[in-house]
């Protein structure tokens, strides 16, 4: 039972937490860079035996690694228990909006930090608070009042009926203060005029922070101040030059003291930057030696979506890939099925999509997608999308999805826009090498599977049938009398005769059953979860068409071992040939074949 928890706070109206469900039941409320933050902090400030002492008031003992991972989601419940458990633990009822505060100083959030600092001042994350705030939490969201280059006005609104809990509201307050550390500025004023759980529709802060100008300003103020300090006392009264020279002095000791701290923080923010690029750059690289080191179509798909998701952090994909008429969902991070045709019929219904990076805000304002948002199985809001193109050509889509609206940041787009060009690389690559398999495994003259590529399939099936159970049949045909349609029709009359062999055997197998052309005049057909008499109706009715003999084998009752099987088909395919009139040597007119008059 987890148990209930006392802090002292403001006289709010709280209402009481839901009772905890399973770890596995718990609804996708709160990211969790909130819950990764709150355990790096406890840590920080009490160590490990702090930590350990949250996670068992919690009775998460055993969820830390979800805790500790940035793209798992839980409920708003739990964040509030982990909360008033840190408040115990660390004897600290103010516990939240401390950890908020110095948030930007654990190594919590790194790639939503690089996104935040790329906006490039406080004023502009300030107003792209609602995005930010969509990265966090489903439960509520942010807006922006009013904003000037010192100071904005925000309210926190809830949309899904969420109780109030005082703790929450400590912790808006710490992350909205931690802004300007960005920019290696102080962090900012948070005032609290307006609350929720005093009554208000929504909790308001007003937030002020100091700009890197105004130090400067009051830096150049000071010496300005300084000399007309000196000129007045030299020209009123010389004798008050030594006491206007020592009030100088302390002023300029003021200013210098002021302009080393601007060029410090400057400097500061200088070497954030250059981390931050050198971070980008570093991922962007291992992300492309990663993708492009695979060559199989389907490994690269998973890649290009794993890289993604591994970057942008708590977002949902889909890799739409271009087939020639539409664009098909290949790999995705595990959406429903609902949500994939949804995207297929957007995708197939814009011209946009191919054009180049497009978001969209909100789906519940797109009649095409509304149905996601208003999902109960998995809700989803917004999309930013970028189109995988190689050299003019289209090669897909790929789709991050979340599940607030309006999150996506501007460097969200980019880095989405750097995984769309890694993956048309790879991508590209991939199908290149998939042709030059396909062409390596395919007989020329009939376009069917050649003798190696029969060999190997075999091999696989057997594999998965005797790891995951099933049955497996061969069935292989030798052309009777075709030795005789070259010797009397000629070679090309003989090529016109086994590429239509290699049409009849695709028409009469069915779409599970795989041809092959193993010899001159041998075919054979891999027959899947197939038992003998299926696989005798499926032979025979290709053998009639074909005017060949045919042998059948089926695993593991004719041999256990591919060659086993081989040996029983190849059997089975010569006891016909002899038994048939002739010994083997008439072949059905539908294939025009001259009858021999000797056995081939």
């Amino acid at each position: 039972m987890t148990p209930v928890y006392e802090i002292d706070a403001p006289a709010h109206t709280v209402a009481p937490l839901p009772p905890p469900v399973s770890w596995a039941d718990e609804p996708r409320e709160t990211s969790g860079m909130t819950s990764r933050l709150i355990l790096a902090y406890v840590e920080h400030r009490g160590g490990r035996a702090a930590l350990d002492e949250m996670l068992a008031l919690c009775g998460l003992t055993d969820a830390e690694a979800d805790l500790r991972n940035e793209s798992h989601w839980f409920s708003f419940a739990t964040k509030i228990r982990l909360l008033m458990a840190a408040a115990e633990v660390l004897d600290d009822p103010q516990v939240a909006r401390h950890l908020g505060e110095c948030a930007i100083e654990l190594n919590v959030g790194e790639a939503l930090k690089l996104t935040l600092r790329a906006l490039g001042s406080p004023r502009l994350v300030y107003e792209n608070v609602v995005r930010a705030n969509g990265k966090f939490t489903t439960t509520a969201r942010m807006d922006l009042l009013e904003s000037s280059s010192t100071h904005a006005r925000i309210a926190y609104v809830d949309v899904t009926g969420t109780p109030f809990h005082p703790l929450d509201c400590q912790y808006n307050q710490g992350m909205l203060s931690c802004v300007p550390a960005l920019f290696g500025l102080p962090v900012a004023r948070v005032s609290h005029p307006v609350c929720a759980g005093d009554g208000g529709e929504s909790c308001v802060y007003d937030v002020t922070w100091d700009s890197g100008g105004s130090y400067v300003r009051f830096a150049l103020g000071s010496l300005a101040g300084s000399a007309a300090m000196v000129a007045a006392a030299g020209a009123l009264d010389p004798s008050l030059l030594p006491v206007a020279g020592a009030g100088a002095a302390a002023l300029t000791a003021a200013a210098g003291r002021r302009l080393i701290k601007v060029r410090a923080r400057a400097w500061r923010q200088l070497e954030a930057e250059a981390r931050d690029q050198a971070l980008v750059t570093q991922r962007l690289n291992a992300s492309l030696q990663d993708i492009v080191s695979e060559l199989r179509l389907e490994d690269v798909l998973a890649k290009v979506t794993a890289n993604a998701q591994s970057t942008l952090e708590g977002r949902h994909f889909a890799l739409l890939v271009d087939d020639g008429d539409e664009l098909r969902c290949r790999r995705s991070s595990d959406l429903p099925a609902a949500a994939i045709a949804a995207l297929e019929v957007w995708a197939a219904g814009s011209r946009r999509v191919r054009e180049g990076s497009l978001v969209l805000e909100d789906f519940s304002t797109l009649p095409e997608l509304r149905e996601l948002a208003e999902s109960d199985e998995q809700p989803l809001r917004s999309l930013c999308a970028a189109p995988l193109t190689y050299r003019g050509e289209s090669l897909g889509v790929l789709v991050a999805l979340a599940e607030n609206a309006r999150v996506f940041l501007p460097r969200d787009v980019d880095v989405l826009q750097s995984f769309a060009t890694q993956a048309s690389i790879a991508l590209t690559n991939a199908r290149l090498y998939e042709a030059q398999q396909d062409l390596a495994s395919r007989d020329p003259l009939t376009g069917l599977l050649n003798h190696r590529e029969f060999h190997e399939s075999l091999a696989r099936e057997l594999e998965r049938c005797r790891r995951y159970g099933g049955r497996l049949s061969v069935a292989m045909f030798d052309l009777d009398g075709f030795k005789a349609v070259n010797d009397v029709s000629g070679h090309a009359e003989g090529d016109r005769v086994l590429r239509r062999t290699a049409e009849v055997l695709n028409e009469t197998c069915r779409s599970s059953d795989v041809a092959f052309r193993i010899g001159g005049d041998e075919f054979a057909l891999l027959l899947p979860e197939t038992g003998g008499d299926d696989a005798h109706t499926v032979a025979s009715r290709a053998a009639e068409r074909l005017g060949s003999s045919f042998g059948v084998a089926v695993w593991p009752d004719d041999g256990p071992s591919k060659e086993g099987l081989l040996a029983c088909a190849d059997s089975n395919l010569y006891a016909m040939k002899r038994a048939r009139p002739g010994g083997g040597r008439a072949v059905v007119a539908s294939l025009n074949f001259q009858r021999p008059d000797r056995p081939k």
